[in-house]
């Protein structure tokens, strides 16, 4: 009888998991992004609203039972702070494997992802309090909110946009696609500041491009997983170096001789 040895049962095992880690990470930026547009779309459907009917968070305050579209948006929200983790961990990865890491950069990358985390706990506080709020406090705390949000994702699009052309391996047109989306979204942004109720319909196109944008990073992801170096973040272990370097043998033994 042949006994498995042990390495081989250990490489089959790491195998399943980094295939586990590249399924998941092509699915999450979608997810989180179906659940958002889903929320905006349920706002509309159980109101009989359009978006130039009214801002989204009239419609947030006039949706009933609000525990309902509060647990999606947490949901949502939840979702596309680990997508900005994971982007994070992705370009941090990228420049340390080229050598091309420098404290401006890595800075910048920690920033980007601090603002997008930030924006979208923005957006649960101006779900969760109510813009027609009784309290003064709580209409307060949704102003913050829809600051932090609008202000924060769009501050993101474009650090991120900054550091994506830093990337080599992603083609051009991935890149252009990623420079339009947030320079549309602060346009739409900025409209909406400026025109206010002559153009609800523009906060509602920017909150789902802002969605949009995360889910799109599906792309990215599936051009380079980083999944080794993932697993060792989610798994509060250190040796994302080692587990590259196993992997990248186990590349070069594949190549012919």
């Amino acid at each position: 009888m042949r006994v498995q040895p042990l390495t081989q049962s250990n490489e089959a095992d790491g195998g399943k998991s980094n295939a586990c880690i590249r399924l998941v990470l092509g699915v999450l930026p979608l997810l989180g992004c179906n659940i958002i547009l889903a929320v905006l779309y349920l706002l509309q459907a159980k109101l009989g609203i359009t978006m130039n009917d009214s801002s989204v968070s009239q419609a947030l305050a006039d949706y009933e039972p609000n525990l309902e579209i509060l647990v999606l948006i947490f949901i949502g929200a939840t979702l596309m702070i680990l997508v900005t983790i994971c982007r994070d961990i992705q370009i941090n990865v990228y420049h340390r494997r080229r050598r091309s890491t420098t404290c401006g950069m890595k800075a910048l990358n920690s920033i980007a992802a601090f603002a997008n985390i930030t924006a979208y706990v923005g957006f649960v506080l101006l779900a969760l309090f109510p813009v027609d709020a009784e309290s003064e406090r709580d209409r307060q705390l949704h102003n913050v909110g829809s600051y932090l949000y609008f202000g924060l994702s769009g501050l993101y699009g474009l650090l991120h946009t900054f550091l994506l052309w830093k990337q080599t391996q992603y083609p051009c047109i991935i890149k252009v696609i990623f420079t339009i989306v947030p320079l549309v979204t602060i346009a739409f942004s900025i409209t909406y500041v400026v025109k206010m109720e002559e153009a609800y319909i523009t906060e509602w196109i920017t909150v789902a491009l802002g969605a949009i944008f995360v889910g799109l990073m599906s792309l990215l992801f599936c051009v380079d997983p980083v999944d080794d170096e993932l697993i060792d973040f989610f798994c509060c272990r250190r040796g994302g170096d080692k587990s590259r370097v196993r992997t990248d043998d186990k590349r070069k033994e594949l190549l012919p001789v």
